[in-house]
């Protein structure tokens, strides 16, 4: 017994209205961006120090300089090296901040809305009126837009997903391979999607063009891999980003396992009904998932793909909760390893509810279900408004504590030193050179740390409550310079204590000690240059 076919419209969509409808559609979800929070576009940096990171890296590659954080300096804190690349483009020709970081923006938005028509084509043969919705419900998603406008990597890796989708369903030989590259290059775990998708996603049946898939990807990954080995060991000595050396660490006093285990329960029940759906909703939808899978002959193959996808973007989910092997806290930081999951989570809400409604609710005429799939993207576009407030408001405090000390930074010398633990707007904006403290853009800190930073010593230290402390020798060691303090509610992390943090001055010939969670570090403070001496903050 076969499927019942596909729903189609009752007449085949015209392509350039529909493209219209769908660049209205894109422009209306901009342009309300630009109303509910101008300040944001036109005055504000980005929500996460880790953002300003990214634009270090996209400005070297733009400069020529590989993927440098101090100038000329090989590192291997990028772990998106394709969006340093994508970046880049919006610092060719030395643009001031002001415009490159609007162009960032303008990208992540134009990347995200490309994930959204690549939803649509996904699920085109589902119906027009489906699959509109499906894009749609991507396209507004609060989380989603959010992050696209970050200036992170979330957007690209979106795209990178449902690109990879749409690559398998076209069945072209020998294409997939770059799925497997960018894959990776959009974000280490994104290798995750290029594997995975060949299982859901099979246009010809049998084991071969399964197994033809994955070696594919693996060549994909294995020449990505190995170039992006070959820059980290040029530069450190080790084939993996700083980032996996500096984070990838065992919770204290509990069993990798069940540290993994824990994370990715608390990520499933806490996390996904906050940045996806409601737990009701994501009750239904697994229900109608289920329905696909188990009664396969009487359901159509737009159904079945998008119970695959989710079950793709619920692995991916619980995945990258466990890596991450903390406790959840709801704050951008830790959300955007989950996003691009997203699109996987959300699309097939339309496409399997509304199977099951033409299928038991036909009586009822077409008003119903085109009611149902104009109604979930307008629900969950609701959201928008507080999430975009929140993201103005997280910029809001990196630019108070971060941007304010990198401005200060900007009129030291670059041979002055500067010890920093949120290493990305400091060395953005600043002059001196920046040893990053948790190792992730200063290599040789994973190697032996203390003879790094006697080769380097400090001009500047940064201080934050509950993150590290400073013991000088003597009493007139260390002069504070600049205390950075957020003017808006501290909403970046839930950590208080960082809401304050300092920026000391060393005495030329004085020293101490610098503590850092299980690290202590002497430090000997450096003779300022000539050209840097008396510097005070802005506004003191």
């Amino acid at each position: 017994m076969n499927g019942p076919p596909s729903p189609v419209a009752s007449s085949p969509p015209n392509g350039r209205v529909t493209g219209l409808v769908g660049v209205l559609c894109v422009l209306a979800v901009l342009m309300s961006t630009f109303a509910l929070v101008p300040d944001y576009w036109w005055e504000r940096g980005f929500p996460l120090d880790d953002a300003w990171i990214h634009a270090v890296y996209a400005r070297s590659v733009a400069r020529g300089e590989g993927l440098s954080y101090n100038p000329g300096v090989p590192a291997t804190g990028e772990t998106s090296p394709l969006w340093a690349i994508v970046l880049s483009v919006a610092y060719l020709g030395e643009p001031g901040v002001e415009r490159a970081v609007l162009l960032t923006k303008l990208i992540g938005f134009l990347l995200h809305a490309l994930t959204a028509a690549g939803c649509y084509l996904i699920f085109r043969d589902a119906g027009r009126r489906w699959a509109a919705s499906a894009a749609l419900l991507v396209l507004v998603s609060p989380h989603l837009v959010a992050a696209s406008l970050s200036g992170m990597e979330v957007p690209l890796a979106t795209l990178v997903a449902v690109g990879c989708v749409l690559v398998l369903r076209g069945q072209r030989p020998g294409l997939y391979a770059l799925c497997g590259a960018a894959g990776l290059l959009a974000r280490p775990e994104g290798g995750l999607f290029v594997f995975l998708l060949p299982l859901v996603v099979r246009p010809q049946p049998g084991l071969r063009p399964l197994v033809r898939r994955w070696v594919e990807a693996g060549v994909g990954v294995a020449i990505a891999g190995g170039a992006w080995a070959a820059w980290n060991l040029q530069a450190s000595g080790r084939p993996l980003p700083g980032t996996f050396y500096a984070k990838v660490t065992t919770t204290s006093g509990e069993p990798m396992f069940l540290s993994m285990l824990r994370a990715a329960t608390l990520g499933l029940w806490k996390l996904l009904p906050e940045v996806a759906l409601p737990w009701p909703v994501l009750v239904l939808l697994a229900v109608l998932a289920l329905r696909a899978v188990v009664l396969r002959r009487l359901t159509t193959d737009p159904e079945r793909r998008a119970a695959g996808l989710l079950a793709v973007g619920l692995v991916f989910f619980t995945v990258s909760m466990a890596l991450l092997r903390l406790a959840i806290v709801q704050i951008f930081y830790l959300q955007r390893y989950v996003l691009p999951a997203l699109p996987f989570i959300l699309a097939p809400l339309p496409i399997l509810l509304g199977a099951w409604m033409e299928s038991r609710l036909a009586r009822q005429g077409p008003r119903l279900p085109v009611l149902v799939a104009v109604a979930l993207p307008l629900v969950v576009a609701t959201g928008l408004l507080p999430r975009l407030e929140r993201l103005e408001n997280d910029a809001h405090n990196i630019d108070d504590q971060q941007v304010q000390e990198g401005l200060f930074l900007a009129q030291a010398a670059p041979e002055d030193v500067a010890w920093v633990l949120d290493a990305g707007a400091s060395r953005f904006f600043g002059r001196a050179f920046v040893v990053d403290l948790l190792a992730l853009n200063s290599p040789r800190m994973l190697d032996d740390a203390q003879a790094f930073l006697a080769e380097h010593p400090p001009r500047y230290l940064e201080w934050t409550k509950g993150w590290a402390a400073i013991v000088s020798d003597t009493p007139s060691g260390l002069r504070n310079v600049g205390t950075f303090q957020p003017t808006t509610p501290f909403t970046v992390t839930l950590v208080r204590t960082m809401a304050t943090r300092m920026l000391f001055e060393c005495a030329p010939g004085s020293g101490g000690i610098y503590a850092r969670a299980n690290y202590r570090w002497r430090y000997q403070c450096a003779t300022p240059a000539p050209s840097s001496s008396g510097l005070t903050p802005e506004g003191e």
